[in-house]
C-alpha cells in the first residue's frame, strides 16, 4: 500500500528554529539518528534568522501600505510533510519550486527529520516518524500577505503527492467538519480558561470588562468562521495573555507567601528579643539591687569594724547638721559646734547630696568631708593650750580625727587649711587605711 502525504501551512510557532535545527536536546528525539537529518536554506535567505526575515517583510509592508504590519500578522508559516524513507532533499526542493510557481509560496528552509520515533531505546526504522518541515515566506514581494482559498489548499495536496511520488490524502467532508469542530472547541476552551483567569486576576474592573467584551466578540466570530486564521491567531495571542496572567498571579502569590514568611519570622524574632530583653532587664535589676545591698552591708560592716572612722568629736552638734539645695541648684551642708549658735555652710556635690539623702552617706561622713579644715582648726586651737591638750586628746580619741593626736609630735605641723607642710603626716586616706597598730605608732610616736 502506497504511503500517503499531505501538506498544510500554519503560522510559524516560537521555538520552531530550536526544533528544526536541533539546537537543544529533545526528549522525543533519538540522538543516534540525528546525523541522518538534512537541512537546506534558500540562498535568498542565507545568513538570516526568521526574526530578521520578518523584520524585512514588515519594512516592505509599511513601504507599500503606509502603516505598520499588525502584530497578529503571520508572514512566515510552516508545514510538516510526511515523506518516504527514500525521499531526497532534491524531491523536496522540487516541491518547494512548484509551490512558489503555482501559489507564490517562497520556501525559506527545508528540514528533513529522520530521528523521531516511537521507541527511543529500540528504534524500528518502520516505526520512525519520517517528515520534513517547510518554513515559507507567505507574502508577495511588496510585503502583503498571500490569499489562498480552499481550492488552492486542495490543489496543494495534489502537487505535494506528485512531487514526492506518494499517494494523495483523500478528501472527506465528515473528517474536515470534525476538524473544524475540534478547532472551534479548542478555541472556545482557551477562551473559557482566559475568562476564568481574568476573573481571578488583579486587573481593574474596567480592564476586566474590556477583556470580557473582546472575548464575547471572539466567540461569536469563531462560531461564524472557525477556520479564520486571523481569529485563530487572536485566540493564540489571548491564550498567551492567559499564561502571562497565570504566571503573574503565581508570581504575586509566591511573593505574598514569601512576605508572609518574612513577617512571621520577624514577629517570632521580635517576640524572642522582647522576652530576652525582659529577662536581661530583670537580671540587671536584680543584680543592681544585690550590688546596692552588698554595698550597704559592706559600709555597715566597715562602720562596725572601724567605728572611729565614722564618729565625730563630741564638740560637733551632729543632730543640728542638715543639707539643702538652693534656688540655683547648688547643694550645701550646714554644721554647728555643740553649744554654739552659729551655723557653718559648705558647698557639696550633687552626687554626695543624693547619697546623703538616701542614706548611703551618714551625717558624720559628710561633715568630715566638707568641714574638715574647720574642725582641724578647732582641734589645733585646743592643742595650742598646754593645759587643755589632754582634754583635747580625749575629745578626738576614737573619732575620725584621732590622727590629730600626732599634733603633739614635733614632726607633725598642720597647716592653716588642714593639710601638712613637707614635714606633714601621711595622707588622711592613708591613715584611714592603716591598721590599728600602725595608727597607734604614728599617734604616740
Amino acid at each position: 500500500m502506497a504511503k500517503k502525504t499531505c501538506i498544510h501551512f500554519d503560522p510559524v510557532k516560537p521555538g520552531c528554529e530550536i526544533h528544526n535545527w536541533r539546537m537543544k536536546e529533545l526528549d522525543y528525539v533519538i540522538n543516534e539518528l540525528t546525523p541522518n537529518n538534512e537541512h537546506w536554506v534558500d540562498p535568498r535567505y542565507a545568513g538570516k534568522t526568521l526574526s530578521d526575515i520578518r523584520k524585512e517583510i514588515a519594512e516592505r509592508y509599511q513601504a507599500t501600505v503606509g502603516q505598520k504590519m499588525q502584530a497578529k500578522a503571520a508572514p512566515i508559516r510552516e508545514a510538516a510533510v510526511v515523506i518516504k524513507p527514500d525521499t531526497t532533499m532534491a524531491d523536496l526542493q522540487l516541491l518547494a519550486k512548484q509551490l512558489e510557481k503555482e501559489f507564490g509560496i517562497k520556501c525559506i528552509q527545508i528540514h528533513i527529520h529522520r530521528d523521531e520515533g516511537f521507541n527511543k531505546t529500540n528504534p524500528d526504522p518502520s516505526k520512525l516518524n519520517l517528515h520534513a518541515h517547510f518554513v515559507a515566506d507567505w507574502t508577495h514581494d511588496d510585503g502583503t500577505s498571500l490569499r489562498l482559498g480552499r481550492p488552492d489548499t486542495s490543489r496543494m495536496q495534489t502537487v505535494a503527492a506528485e512531487c514526492l511520488k506518494m499517494e494523495r490524502g483523500s478528501s472527506s467532508n465528515v473528517k474536515h467538519l470534525n476538524a473544524i469542530q475540534y478547532k472551534e472547541k479548542k478555541a472556545l476552551e482557551n477562551i473559557s480558561s482566559l475568562r476564568s483567569l481574568v476573573r481571578k486576576s488583579f486587573l481593574s474592573k474596567d480592564a476586566k470588562n474590556a477583556l470580557y467584551k473582546k472575548i464575547d466578540q471572539l466567540v461569536e466570530d469563531l462560531k461564524a468562521d472557525p477556520l479564520n486564521i486571523e481569529l485563530q491567531q487572536q485566540v493564540e495571542q489571548l491564550t498567551e495573555k492567559v499564561l502571562q496572567l497565570q504566571a503573574d498571579i503565581e508570581r504575586r502569590k509566591q511573593l505574598h507567601e514569601q512576605d508572609q514568611k518574612v513577617i512571621s519570622a520577624l514577629r517570632d524574632e521580635n517576640k524572642l528579643l522582647r522576652n530576652n530583653n525582659k529577662q536581661s532587664a530583670a537580671l540587671n535589676e536584680k543584680a543592681h539591687k544585690e550590688i546596692d545591698s552588698l554595698r550597704k552591708e559592706n559600709m555597715d560592716l566597715k562602720r562596725k569594724a572601724y567605728p572611729e572612722r565614722y564618729v565625730l568629736p563630741s564638740f560637733i552638734d551632729v543632730e543640728a547638721t542638715h543639707a539643702y539645695k538652693d534656688k540655683q541648684g547648688q547643694c550645701h551642708i550646714m554644721m554647728k559646734f555643740t553649744g554654739g549658735s552659729k551655723e557653718y555652710k559648705e558647698k557639696m556635690s550633687n552626687e554626695d547630696f543624693v547619697a546623703f539623702k538616701n542614706g548611703s552617706l551618714t551625717k558624720e561622713e559628710v561633715i568630715a568631708k566638707y568641714h574638715k579644715p574647720r574642725i582641724e582648726a578647732y582641734i589645733r586651737k585646743e592643742f595650742s593650750r598646754p593645759d587643755k591638750r589632754s582634754a583635747a586628746i580625749s575629745l578626738i580619741e576614737k573619732t575620725i580625727f584621732s590622727y590629730m593626736k600626732l599634733y603633739s609630735s614635733s614632726t607633725f605641723v598642720p597647716s592653716s587649711n588642714g593639710d601638712n607642710n613637707p614635714r606633714k603626716r601621711g595622707n588622711y586616706d592613708d591613715i584611714d587605711d592603716m591598721n590599728e597598730e600602725e595608727r597607734k605608732g604614728r599617734s604616740y610616736r
